[in-house]
């Protein structure tokens, strides 16, 4: 047998960030046998020529020296004296034997890299300290110093802990991690969670269209704006903090559990939880569920969030509490809160009690009808197939089910390569059509296909297009008396818009105390001019038919970068529609009542983060405000408080938005008609 020993000690050195290679079995195994592969290292310029020579031919020669657990025969690095085995008196000289070598152990690569490395035959720890890194299994640490017991395949990491695997990337002081098992504790752990982009595969209606839409000041959404720097890209990743975390394969588990979605520290927001759960759902997004969570907003306010638990991943939610107000179906004011009954990876499922509170104080508070519920079904299908259903009632009353319940299922898939298919189902649906008021659809089945937004050529001129075919049961106006009754229809339609930047100012530095004060990205301020056309088609089994033309002018502008104390934000936008109208639908649902509209709102910082909005819609041929919202909000970097009403509608809501979340800003049920189509999100 060879035994590398210390060199002289005229000669000896430390060399830094020596290397060993190791391959060993699983501790199942009876096997013990290691395999240590030694690696050239540079040698001192102090050596004799003839020494040094002879030492790299010899460690060239020794590409792979087996040990076994009884005594040690190559080690790489710097070697302690009183780690080599000394002979006892009654040790029996071995007689050096002619034998074939044995092949390497296969297994799994186990890569060190430290400035110092020992190993202890005895008990078959190998320990390295100093800038330590060890990449074994797909994983990836570092650490000032780490002890790998050989046989059970235990790791213990000190100091400056970084574990990297698969998409896990965690900091700590303190790791215990056994690589057989794929288990592990961390102490003290820091890191991020990457909850991807929310996935929402259904179509956007005619995403060229610029009619006008009470919508387009809702303060809180999360959908893009064009004002806002183009840095963001719609991933939603969060950082956290725990006293300890358990490691199980792709997934932990977390004691003392702060997430935030805040850059800068302290955090404006965290979400603390005394336990949580963390699993990914593909590659790029991951799944948390915590338990009793409590909001923090800077560092003082702490609001409980009253439901046991809480997921975040990438369905689109609505926040789990709510005060809303609806005079039409729920008598006024009511609350709602929210419970996931199942939430896996692609199948979600809630259902959300509501309380009629205005309904009760004027009547009997025992009474069955002054409560709801909203039960909602989302599932993610294999090839960006998506399936959601909604079921409100809005009485427990048996007697009130044919007046309180609302249904609709609605299946999405891709078709003809980009394009959407939509198919849908709905009872009593709730449509608002302008000058006509709320319309209840009682049943509608059927189908739409929705193409991509498309740019013509270099014109800059975006179009898109849809077609679709349904039999519905509703209100008609073409009988007498008029009543409910059910007709086919086939329905096209197409939109060009193309938008014309006027002046584009320069966003503020993504810091703290300038572009990030009041708003999650940067708002770049500019002017801009658009122009639209809209067209649609409608076809009814009664030999009836509709067709709408309509242009649109309009200007938007936003003012200043949300930064400074006052006035330093002002959005507004003014729009004007002409349409012309050929025939008329048999009901009154889609009818095309408002052939003129003008649109106009503003959105202005009053003082610091607290923000007015203000936007109605008219139809200048009656003098009639069709539409209006009014909003006030609250808006800080990582979250934002809104109350919302629509006195038009009669409907409204408070709402907490938290930046990055999942969690949409509206519960209406309410589907919007512009133009003879239904707007459906």
């Amino acid at each position: 047998m060879l035994h590398f020993l210390p060199p002289p000690a005229q000669i000896t050195h430390q060399t830094p960030q020596s290397v060993a290679q190791l391959r060993f079995q699983s501790p199942q195994n009876e096997s013990k046998d290691l395999v240590l592969a030694a690696v050239p290292q540079a040698l001192p310029q102090v050596l004799p020529e003839i020494v040094e020579s002879d030492l790299r031919s010899l460690m060239q020669s020794l590409s792979s020296v087996e040990i076994t657990p009884d005594s040690i025969l190559a080690q790489v690095g710097p070697v302690k004296p009183d780690s080599q085995p000394r002979p006892k008196p009654g040790d029996r000289v071995q007689t050096p034997q002619t034998q074939t070598p044995k092949q390497p152990t296969k297994g799994e690569p186990l890569n060190v890299k430290a400035d110092r490395q020992e190993y202890n035959v005895k008990t078959q720890i190998f320990t390295a300290t100093g800038n330590v890194v060890v990449v074994y299994k797909g994983s990836e640490l570092k650490a000032d110093k780490v002890e790998l017991n050989l046989k059970t395949q235990q790791a213990v990491a000190d100091g400056n802990v970084f574990f990297k695997r698969g998409d896990q990337r965690v900091r700590g002081s303190r790791l215990e991690y056994n690589y057989a098992k794929v288990q592990g504790t961390l102490a003290n752990a820091s890191g991020s969670i990457n909850f991807g982009t929310l996935a929402d595969p259904r179509p956007s209606q005619l995403p060229s269209d610029v009619a006008p839409s009470s919508q387009t000041f809702a303060i809180g959404r999360d959908t893009p704006d064009p004002n806002q720097s183009p840095n963001n890209k719609g991933i939603r990743r969060m950082g956290f903090r725990a006293d300890l975390i358990r490691l199980d394969g792709d997934r932990w588990s977390a004691e003392k559990l702060r997430v935030t979605n805040d850059p800068f520290s302290p955090p404006e927001l965290e979400l603390i939880t005394d336990s949580a759960k963390l699993e990914p759902i593909s590659p790029t997004q991951d799944r948390l569920e915590t338990e009793a969570p409590t909001l923090v907003f800077d560092g003082v306010f702490s609001l409980p969030v009253p439901i046991n638990k809480l997921t975040l991943d990438r369905f689109q939610r609505s926040f789990p509490l709510l005060v809303g107000y609806d005079r039409t179906d729920r008598g006024g004011f009511f609350y709602q809160q929210d419970f996931d009954i199942i939430a896996q990876p692609d199948l979600s499922f809630r259902i959300s009690p509501q309380i009629f509170v205005q309904k009760g104080l004027q009547g009997n508070i025992l009474d069955s009808g002054l409560f709801g519920v909203v039960a909602k079904l989302e599932s993610i299908l294999p090839d960006n197939q998506y399936l959601a259903g909604r079921v409100t009632l809005s009485s427990l009353n048996p007697n009130d089910l044919p007046n309180s319940l609302r249904a609709s299922i609605a299946y999405n898939r891709p078709i003809f390569g980009d394009h959407q298919l939509a198919t849908q189902f709905a009872y009593r649906e709730r449509i608002f059509n302008g000058s006509l008021g709320f319309q209840d659809v009682r049943t509608i089945i059927g189908f739409n296909i929705f193409s991509p937004n498309r740019v013509l050529g270099d014109t800059g001129i975006n179009f898109s297009y849809q077609a679709g075919l349904q039999y519905i049961n509703a209100e008609r106006g073409d009988i007498q008396p008029t009543g409910v009754s059910g007709l086919g229809r086939l329905q096209t339609a197409v939109a060009l818009s193309k938008g014309f930047p006027l002046w584009r100012g320069q966003p503020l530095p993504a810091e703290k105390e300038a572009g990030l004060k009041y708003s999650p990205e940067p708002i770049v301020p500019g002017v801009d001019a658009v122009v639209g056309v809209t067209g649609a088609y409608s076809a009814y089994t009664a030999g009836s038919s509709q067709a709408y033309l309509a242009g649109t002018v309009g200007v938007s502008a936003v003012l200043g970068n949300f930064s400074r104390p006052f006035l330093d934000y002002t959005k507004i936008n003014l729009s004007y529609t002409q349409g012309l109208v050929s025939g008329e639908s048999p009901f009154f649902f889609d009818r095309i009542a408002d052939r003129q509209t003008i649109t106009a709102g503003i959105l202005q910082q009053i003082y610091g983060p607290i923000r007015l909005g203000v936007q109605q819609t008219w139809n200048p041929l009656t003098g009639k405000v069709i539409d209006s919202s009014y909003s006030l909000e609250y808006s800080r970097r990582t979250y934002a408080v809104v109350i919302r009403y629509n006195p038009t509608r009669e409907i409204g809501e408070i709402l907490l938005r938290i930046s990055d979340f999942n969690w949409n800003n509206s519960n209406s049920d309410v589907t919007p008609v512009q133009g003879g189509i239904e707007r459906r999100e």
